[in-house]
């Protein structure tokens, strides 16, 4: 910044909004698309989901595949963070939006008493 221009507030107060709204923005994003991915991954997985919640070693499945049951568990795990984020992501920029369209109080002007200096009462 140059040492003679002021700072501008409400550009500050902008780009400070804006990259609020791009951080939410981006988490949303990411965590859908994880959620998106593991509920795919869970729906693969729920035909096999008793037999993968009871064992405690690897699965040999139907295909002839190896599955180890921490599969379903990290599944379920992920997919429920994911969502929960996604989630409130999505409701702190509903609540953002709806705070910044309230318009601002009004700044209320300092008064008179406060302006002035203190006296020192006592003089030598």
């Amino acid at each position: 910044m140059k040492p003679g221009r002021e700072i501008d507030a409400p550009s500050i107060q902008e780009a400070r909004r804006g990259l609020v709204w791009a951080l939410l923005l981006g988490l949303a994003i990411l965590a859908g698309l994880v959620a998106l991915l593991m509920g795919f991954l869970l729906l693969r997985l729920l035909p096999y989901a008793e037999v993968l919640a009871t064992s405690s070693g690897p699965v040999t499945l139907p295909s002839g595949e190896r599955l180890h049951p921490s599969w379903l568990r990290v599944a379920v795990t992920t997919f429920a963070v994911a969502l929960g984020l996604g989630l409130a992501s999505v409701w702190g920029l509903v609540w953002l939006r709806r705070v910044w369209a309230r318009p601002l109080p009004a700044a209320s002007k300092p008064s008179q008493k406060a302006q002035k200096k203190p006296t020192n009462k006592r003089k030598r």
